[in-house]
């Protein structure tokens, strides 16, 4: 009775086993499917344009100071009390405005003193001129000696020099005088007021009060390479025989927010020789500043135009790809394939940037889809006409620097 369950499982167990090995040996003998050929991928339509030759400005920039044409230091000349500052500091003083009162009684009375001096010198060189015409009379008649004679004669031109220096002492009072009314020299931006009212000023040196800055023109000192130098006079000669001098005068100032000086300016020297040490030239240049924007010690930048590319090839902005930090252009050859360029960059003008090396001017230059696209693979290219020239608009020339 036990066995029957097996006998029963193994019958029905065998005909399973057998239909499953016979459906594994139909399936084997089924031949493959063959695969169907893949399409080659579509060209990729592109915009593709030449390399457009233009002239390229080259600018160069500076760095720079600006500095006044004129600083005057303003010190009292004679000793005494500073009674009152009759300026506001940080204002706009004109030549010959009163800066500074210094106590003046001393000097008042050196004035009266000096007055007197000269009044009696005069007096008794009177009486001796009186004394000496009498005296010449009496010696023309023998009345006198000759020795009495001389003494008055003497005696006259020492008077006269008595009252010459008398004078000259009261010339001296009457300047000291002056000197207590400390006005201006020039016209500019006066700064603060270094000494107070009551303090003691001009007692055995010159006491500094104020300084002066003259505020329009102003200069900006900044150097130039001993290249650029070169090229600059190589420029100047060649622009002199064309007539565009006066073009290549203008100068660019940038400031520290970097805006642009609504102003422009030009060269106005150049130091006498080139520092040995950094190989540069010392040059100054000159802005108008009539709203007083510029104050001496600031730093700026000088944009100034140092060379010409002559027939640059230029291609737009967008076209110029950066791989790994090595700027591509992408170039259609002749068959549609899309080759990858190294490229050397130059100056940007407008929407064009200027390529240095890397590009022949026959090539089609990717400049639209470039970004769809591989080296290798295949492209449509269709021309895209350059952009005006027209609308090119170079900046400010920079002068030479003066010999």
């Amino acid at each position: 009775m036990p066995q029957r369950p097996l006998s029963l499982f193994m019958s029905l167990f065998f005909p399973v086993c057998c239909m499953l090995a016979l459906c594994g040996c139909g399936n084997g003998d089924e031949a493959p499917k063959a695969e169907a050929p893949q399409k080659a991928p579509a060209a990729v339509p592109v915009g593709v344009m030449a390399p457009v030759p233009r002239d390229v400005p080259v600018y160069g920039e500076f760095v720079g100071r600006t500095d006044a044409k004129e600083t005057v230091e303003i010190r009292a000349r004679v000793e005494g009390f500073l009674k009152k500052r009759l300026f506001e500091e940080g204002s706009m003083v004109k030549a010959g405005d009163v800066l500074f009162e210094i106590e003046s009684r001393q000097y008042d009375e050196a004035i009266k003193r000096a007055q007197a001096d000269l009044d009696r010198q005069q007096a008794l060189l009177a009486k001796a001129a009186i004394d000496l015409t009498r005296f010449e009379s009496l010696f023309k008649q023998r009345a006198i000696s000759r020795d009495e004679y001389d003494t008055k004669v003497t005696n006259q031109k020492d008077l006269a020099a008595q009252a010459e220096r008398a004078k000259a002492e009261l010339e001296t009072a009457r300047r000291d005088l002056s000197y207590t009314k400390v006005t201006a020299p020039i016209s500019g931006r006066i700064g603060r007021s270094l000494v107070k009212p009551g303090a003691l000023v001009g007692k055995g040196e010159n006491t500094l009060l104020a300084e002066i800055s003259s505020t329009d023109p102003i200069y900006v000192d900044f150097n130039i390479s001993e290249r650029e130098y070169l090229i600059l006079v190589k420029d100047m000669v060649e622009a002199e025989k064309q007539g565009k001098a006066a073009e290549r005068a203008r100068l660019t100032l940038i400031l520290a927010d970097d805006t642009v000086y609504p102003h422009p300016g030009e060269a106005d020297m150049a130091d006498r020789a080139v520092d040995s040490k950094t190989g540069t030239l010392p040059v100054r240049a000159f802005f108008s500043n009539p709203d007083g924007i510029l104050k001496p010690g600031q730093f700026a930048k000088i944009k100034a135009l140092v060379d010409t590319i002559t027939g640059a090839l230029c291609v737009p902005r967008q076209a110029v790809l950066d791989i790994q930090g090595v700027k591509t252009l992408y170039v259609a050859g002749k068959d549609g394939t899309v080759e990858a360029k190294s490229v050397t960059l130059g100056p940007v003008v407008d929407d064009l940037v200027a390529v240095l090396k890397g590009l022949a001017p026959a090539d089609a230059v990717i400049v639209e889809g470039g970004q769809k696209v591989r080296p290798g693979a295949k492209v449509a290219p269709m021309p895209v006409a350059p952009a005006p020239t027209g609308t090119v608009t170079p900046s400010p020339a920079a002068a030479p620097p003066a010999n």
